[in-house]
């Protein structure tokens, strides 16, 4: 059996600690789901000697025309 006087402060100051420990911990499983489930960035900036390339027209070098860069919009979203 606890005293009376020092029992309440006692069991409010571990209440506290864990309550504290606990938030931390779930603030930083949130992080960690948050991350994981954020999708690539497409516009990232290359690492190394990467380059990012993008070619707005064709492969025999005139421009793709309207419907098809449409389809491309609508399948990539670009």
């Amino acid at each position: 059996m606890r005293p009376s006087g020092g029992g309440k402060w006692l069991d409010r100051l571990q209440f506290t600690l864990l309550f504290l420990v606990l938030t931390v911990m779930v603030h930083h499983g949130f992080s960690w789901m948050q991350s994981w489930i954020q999708p690539f960035d497409p516009y990232k900036v290359p690492e190394g000697s990467a380059e990012k390339v993008f070619q707005s027209e064709g492969e025999t070098g005139g421009v793709i025309d309207w419907g098809d860069r449409l389809k491309l919009f609508l399948w990539l979203g670009e």
